[in-house]
């Protein structure tokens, strides 16, 4: 039997209708686009060891960049090949279109003239972490400082939003060492009431060391900056950067990047 709508009623089913129609494409995957792969279908990777997202152990190469990006390249129906690389060579072999992909990157008008970008793939903060018996009651870098407490960091290292200006001013209560191990173990002899770096290298790194029940993240960010996965302008069209990056972002919407990443911010993880 047929069911008579009338005027009204017809509108409001097809706007109801087309509704429905925009809710389920919002939930089922993106397609990939249909682009041809670069090099006659894999792609080449660069990497050097730059846990956890990149993992070089000989000519063994993983981590989780590798994870999000061969997810979707296979997605594109694309292969990829990783080569172990010095990072100086790494962009001297995208310059040259030698190799196609590097991860993660800042952008620079260097690197714009040579490469194309995706949207953000990460974030990278920079947080402090302590002592698991610690509980910190301050909220940021200059409220820690304040409370006197000392800061371990790394020599030389490029640590960025409020520390320059506040390193100098409490210059007498951070501890230099020359590695992220080091700077750890001062943790952990109380030598040190926190360490600043950046999450997912912090926490790899405690995961190597073992020390997962003995430091843990805060909640104070001293610095956050998105990074991208960057392709090469002479191997890699602009159209298949706009595709990778359309599966990118279905990813995100879809929980399968957070599922991917989310081990790699665990200090218990195993990888």
């Amino acid at each position: 039997m047929a069911i008579a709508f009338g005027q009204h009623g017809t509108a409001l089913a097809q706007a109801g209708f087309a509704a429905l129609i925009v809710l389920c494409l919002a939930v089922l995957p993106v397609p990939a686009f249909a682009v041809d792969c670069p090099r006659d279908g894999s792609l080449i990777a660069g990497a050097g060891d730059y846990r956890p997202y990149n993992i070089v152990e000989g000519d063994s190469v993983s981590g989780m960049d590798f994870e999000v990006i061969e997810a979707i390249l296979d997605k594109m129906g694309c292969g990829l090949t990783k080569v172990p690389l010095p990072w100086a060579r790494h962009l001297n072999a995208m310059q040259n279109g030698l190799v196609d992909i590097a991860s993660p990157v800042t952008i620079t008008p260097e690197r714009e003239s040579f490469a194309r970008f995706t949207d953000p793939y990460i974030t990278a903060n920079e947080i402090l972490f302590v002592a698991t018996d610690t509980d910190p009651a301050y909220d940021s870098l200059q409220s820690f400082f304040e409370a006197g407490n000392r800061l371990g960091v790394i020599r030389e290292y490029a640590y960025g939003g409020t520390y320059p200006a506040l390193s100098a001013a409490y210059a007498g209560q951070i501890e230099t060492t020359d590695s992220l191990e080091l700077n750890l173990k001062q943790l952990m002899l109380g030598r040190v009431d926190a360490i600043l770096g950046e999450t997912y290298v912090v926490t790899a790194e405690i995961n190597k060391l073992r020390a997962g029940g003995k430091i843990k993240p805060t909640e104070v960010v001293v610095a956050s900056e998105p990074n991208f996965i960057m392709f090469a302008k002479k191997s890699v069209p602009a159209d298949f950067v706009a595709a990778f990056n359309t599966q990118l972002q279905a990813m995100k919407r879809t929980g399968e990047f957070d599922r991917i990443t989310e081990k790699y911010r665990s200090t218990q993880a195993v990888y």
